[in-house]
């Protein structure tokens, strides 16, 4: 089946046999790691009813009906713990990531590896493996309409600790001068530039802290630069 770059790459970090994919939508990705005979079992789960009424028809038309059950429920809420080694959480927001780990660590604990796109707030994201217990051992980007798009696999093990701009960009992107980081850092440089242009030509107490807040972020994006040097 064909999917997008973005998910292609999702499904290219799971390493386990047994998978979960949390807002699982059409059912894409566990359907191209089983596709791939990379699996031998997933649980497509989601909130809400349509979509995942809508990833069982492409399971049963795909014929992976005994491989691939589907689950209704919130996050990580409809697994028991240790069900699968492999939790992919990917599309969402990072606060949103954050809630459903830490909503049920036993789950999400119990887990061997978690794929983890988050849309924004990736620095939360970061923060908060550490604190369970868990380390990025792997980070990809990729560029797909315009977008970037940061991909995570985290695997148990004990942090260490890492710069602001490693937590804010990704320490292993930065160590290996990734070109798409690059390009994302000139672009948020950019952007913050010309808000600020338009700040300073106001006076309020609100305008001055957004200054402030600006300028931290583009001292931060000079720190991540220099490792590029």
């Amino acid at each position: 089946m064909e999917i997008s770059k973005r998910l292609q790459t999702v499904a290219s970090l799971v390493r386990c046999r047994s998978m979960a994919d949390i807002g699982t939508d059409h059912g894409y990705v566990p359907l191209f790691l089983w596709e791939q005979k990379k699996i031998d079992i997933a649980f497509a789960c989601d909130i809400n009813r349509g979509p995942l009424a809508r990833a069982a028809e492409n399971i049963a038309h795909m014929g992976a009906a005994d491989a691939i059950q589907t689950r209704l429920g919130s996050g990580l809420a409809p697994l028991a713990a240790g069900e699968a080694q492999s939790v992919v959480i990917a599309g969402m927001g990072g606060m949103l990531i954050c809630n459903i780990l830490s909503a049920h660590p036993e789950v999400a604990k119990a887990a061997q590896e978690w794929i983890l796109s988050p849309q924004h707030d990736l620095e939360a994201v970061r923060r908060l493996v550490g604190e369970m217990g868990f380390v990025l051992d792997t980070e990809v980007m990729v560029q797909e309409d315009g977008k970037y798009y940061h991909i995570f696999r985290c695997v148990k093990g004990e942090p260490v600790p890492q710069s602001l701009a490693a937590l804010r960009y990704g320490g292993h992107l930065l160590e290996q001068k990734d070109a798409l980081l690059w390009q994302e850092l000139q672009q948020e440089e950019t952007q913050y530039k010309k808000v600020i242009q338009g700040l300073e030509q106001q006076n309020s107490t609100r305008a001055a802290e957004r200054l402030a807040e600006l300028h931290e972020k583009l001292a931060v994006i000079e720190e991540a630069k220099t490792w590029y040097k």
